[in-house]
């Protein structure tokens, strides 16, 4: 069994979405309806405009090398020649165009291989342990339940309309090489008097709020991972919150839920499911290369060895090999793509030979020595990373803001200038073998910061009212059952300074590493303490007229902004300026009381929230006015502290920091403050067409300012109730009503007038 069976409803469904697709490219179906439909087959468009990313399913990071080859074929013909390995072990094909999604999915389809389920709400692409079948240290070969169960879920029609992404993953013995602990749906193997079975975790996950999986079942018999993982699903789809996608996973609802009455429903379910029947699994033989009688490795040079060394391990099956391939960035060349699967053709177990890892390598498997080592000249050339230490090939970073919607900042950018530094550094990095670095663009963990040793997620600064890109620094995860634990944020670096940052961490702990069992064991005892004294010379920077470098982003010739984000681009915005101000106002008040510091926290108290209040000042003194207005006179914060705006600062001031970090505790997502009551009426609407409720012309206010005045006007109003804004071309349009449209109110349409456009919104 090479890979998982597309079922008969795939193809019916491919059939609606053909419709779909002429009825859009006709202009019959709008662009919100037509995103609903093709999301959940894994397309999703690009920042730059009418541009699409496919994303293909590869169950366990499994395909074979006559799907290999098509699969480059497919990319060179209608997308960017070269696949791009994921962080779930599935291909992305990059940069295709709107009019050639059909035949992308029919070809797809013709090898065996779909997109459905790729993306949105819907059961994802199931992984598993890139060693599944060949490691010595696993239960038995998870692969064919990973398989049988991709099957099952692509033909159950509620695995695509769930209250938010459903992800299941596999591993063959407690490494935990799979993932299991801390994602939806984890499997671990067991061997239970003879019986093949699984340890499950659940409502695992990693995001804003993540969560370790809970164990739920001790030992389950492998032949109802169906029943399991449909009836925690049906849980999920009934009882999972669709209202705010923000805490719609499954790790939410268990923890709104408790475990008790979770585990209670599931079980209901199960038993209605088998009551019903259908639940049952067809398991297909796992399989194995028949061990030689000898395991002689050929004579090898000495840049041989070192590659030897480096990436390749025999496996249980005597005189076999797999080799680990690191792909920079996750990405392979279509032209590399196709002479590999040639050559793996000729191999006895050719068709057995290839695994894509959540780590974004390739992984060959089943391979002689000899076989393996023909191979070498071509692997060298595929890629550039396999005659360097591991640690460089094995970083971790998702696109980011080069292509999606929701980053914030760019790794892959910065994983090639960390690259660079560690290069020219003085360091043995064949010694950090095995140590992990992963970053992602947004805190939504694309890139799986949270697994990592060191990790980062990106983020906005501010500097002098100008943003700039910046990383949260977490340390210290451990993957392994009973004792997984995600890494923890401990400081912030900007980007600029990101690669000396970790350049001179791995210094550290390349020095402690002798006295200690891992990082992590370092990091407990005294290397949190120390990565936070160094990030601490690495998260300022200097102000925009001084030194503008710090200003850009890895792999960007443009000022770093947030222009082009997608969905919370300026709700994101304005929550990192406020978040900001908030750290320096927490260390200002952990400062002294000269004067100087005093009038700092004057500064920054006032600033703080204005932007709630869609308030934007320029200077000193109409930041204090302002809040004056807006906060003291409004009854938001003690009028005692009024005469502290005005005069030389007083030590008084270290209160009113104190009173407006509390207030903003009390901030609900409407940017309403627990002592404000809500109005009760809207506003009159000026200047609006006859069926707005409330008209404001933004064009000039710039994001997210003009985002925040949108949710002000919003909050005003009643439910149903429409509101029409005047927004300028750029920034504005591309951002303002994406952000509206995810805080659940409907864009009733979006008009060009002028130089600017007008956007119709109701709110929900």
């Amino acid at each position: 069994m090479s890979h998982y069976t597309l079922p008969p409803s795939v193809a019916e469904d491919f059939a609606s979405f053909k419709e779909s697709h002429a009825d859009f490219m006709a202009g019959k179906l709008d662009a919100l309806t037509f995103k609903t439909i093709r999301v959940p087959f894994g397309i999703y468009e690009q920042r730059e405009s009418d541009t699409y990313m496919v994303r293909v399913k590869l169950a366990g990071g499994i395909l074979t090398p006559a799907q290999l080859h098509s699969l480059a074929l497919l990319a060179e013909h209608y997308a960017k020649p070269h696949l791009h390995v994921t962080t779930r072990g599935g291909v992305q094909l990059h940069y295709a165009k709107l009019q050639d999604l059909p035949q992308i999915i029919q070809a797809l389809h013709e090898m065996g291989l779909t997109g459905r389920g790729g993306g949105g709400n819907t059961v994802r692409n199931i992984t598993a342990d890139p060693y599944a079948g060949i490691a010595p240290d696993e239960a038995f070969d998870v692969t064919p339940c990973a398989l049988s169960l991709t099957t099952k879920m692509l033909e159950t029609k509620d695995s695509y309309s769930l209250p938010r992404k459903f992800k299941i993953a596999f591993s063959g013995s407690s490494e935990d090489r799979g993932g299991a602990t801390y994602i939806d749906v984890g499997f671990i193997a067991k061997i239970h008097e003879g019986v093949r079975g699984f340890r499950l975790f659940v409502a695992g996950g990693m995001g804003a709020k993540s969560r370790l999986g809970s164990a739920f079942i001790d030992f389950l018999p492998q032949e109802e991972i169906f029943l399991f993982s449909q009836a925690i699903k049906q849980v999920f789809d009934q009882h999972g919150n669709r209202k705010n996608k923000h805490a719609a996973r499954l790790r939410f609802l268990i923890e709104e839920l408790g475990e008790g009455q979770f585990r209670e429903l599931v079980f209901k379910e199960v038993q209605a499911l088998r009551d019903q029947g259908g639940w049952e699994i067809k398991l297909e033989e796992a399989f194995e290369a028949i061990p030689l009688e000898s395991d002689e490795i050929p004579p090898l040079n000495q840049e041989q060895k070192l590659w030897w060394n480096r990436f390749v391990i025999p496996q249980k099956q005597k005189g076999y090999y797999s080799a680990k391939v690191p792909l920079k960035l996750g990405d392979l060349e279509s032209e590399h793509a196709k002479s590999l699967a040639q050559a793996l053709q000729g191999f006895k177990y050719g068709k057995e030979s290839i695994r894509f890892g959540s780590d974004q390598n390739l992984y060959l498997r089943n391979l002689q020595a000899d076989e393996l080592l023909s191979l070498y000249p071509l692997i060298q050339e595929l890629s550039g990373q396999s005659s360097r230490a591991r640690i460089l090939g094995d970083m971790v970073a998702c696109t980011g803001a080069a292509t999606c919607q929701l980053g914030i900042t760019r790794p892959r950018g910065a994983v090639v200038a960390i690259e660079k530094e560690l290069q020219k550094a003085n360091i043995d990095l064949d010694a950090l073998q095995g140590f992990r670095i992963h970053l992602s663009g947004c805190p939504n963990s694309c890139g799986k910061h949270a697994i990592a040793d060191l990790g980062f997620f990106g983020k906005v600064n501010r500097e002098g009212g100008h943003p700039y890109p910046a990383y949260n620094v977490l340390v210290g995860a451990i993957i392994q059952e009973d004792s997984t634990r995600f890494a923890k944020k401990i400081a912030e670096v900007s980007a600029y300074a990101l690669p000396l940052f970790v350049t001179e961490v791995l210094k550290l702990w390349l020095h402690a590493k002798p006295h200690y069992a891992n990082f992590a064991a370092w990091v407990d005892q005294e290397g949190e303490a120390q990565i936070i004294h160094l990030a601490s010379s690495y998260a300022k920077i200097p102000s925009f007229e001084e030194d503008k470098n710090p200003y850009f982003d890895y792999g960007s010739e443009e000022i770093f902004s947030l222009k082009g984000r997608g969905v919370g681009e300026c709700s994101a915005g304005m929550y990192d300026l406020i978040e900001a101000d908030k750290k320096a106002l927490k260390e200002a008040l952990e400062g002294g009381d000269e004067e100087e510091n005093l009038a700092k926290i004057r500064l920054l108290a006032s600033r703080m929230l204005l932007i709630t209040k869609g308030e934007e000042a320029r200077d000193e003194r109409s930041v204090l006015q302002a809040f004056r207005r807006l906060f003291v006179e409004g009854g938001l914060i003690d009028s005692s502290f009024a005469p502290l705006l005005e005069g030389r600062p007083r030590i008084e001031l270290k209160a009113l920091g104190e009173a407006v970090i509390a207030l903003y505790g009390t901030m609900d997502n409407s940017l309403k403050f627990a002592k404000e009551q809500p109005k009760e009426a809207p506003l009159a609407p000026t200047s609006s067409s006859s069926s707005a409720h409330r008209f404001k012309d933004y064009q000039g206010v710039a994001c997210p300012m003009n985002f925040v005045k949108t949710k002000m006007d919003l909050a005003q109003m009643q439910s149903g109730e429409i509101l029409e804004i005047l927004l300028d071309e750029g920034a504005p349009i591309e951002n303002v009503p994406k952000s509206v449209a995810n805080e659940g109110h409907l864009i009733l349409g979006q008009t060009k007038e002028g130089k600017g456009w007008r956007v119709r919104i109701q709110k929900r």
